[in-house]
């Protein structure tokens, strides 16, 4: 599950617009409207009142807002109740909490088994 991080390195508050590439190696949150690319290599935290119109790439993902693009996420991507995303998804594991919302098409990596060795 991905879990939601108290002190970002990144802030997009709600009173923010940000017009293009939004890129760090840290955790974001973002509560405003961005409309470009998010990426990071760390945690992304998608607050209730976002609204990203933008392809989204990070390590974690809690999406509470609106997205209206594709979302890769290499670890656990969570939907919350207030979510919504229009897109496509590719993660390794999704969550998605009663209310939310998706339209899209969604691929999760399949885990990879530790290699059995064969017994004599």
């Amino acid at each position: 599950m991905a879990k939601i991080q108290e002190h970002p390195d990144t802030v997009v508050s709600s009173s923010m617009r940000i017009e293009g590439e939004l890129k760090s190696n840290g955790n974001i949150s973002i509560d405003g409207v961005v409309h470009g690319k998010v990426q990071t290599s760390r945690d992304l935290m998608i607050g209730p009142n976002a609204r990203i119109e933008a392809d989204v790439n990070a390590a974690n993902a809690t999406i509470a807002g609106t997205i209206q693009g594709n979302v890769i996420v290499k670890g656990a991507l969570m939907i919350l109740e207030t979510g919504k995303i229009i897109g496509n998804i590719s993660c390794g594991t999704l969550s998605v909490r009663e209310g939310a919302y998706f339209s899209g098409a969604c691929k999760m990596n399949e885990p990879k088994l530790p290699i059995m060795e064969p017994q004599e």
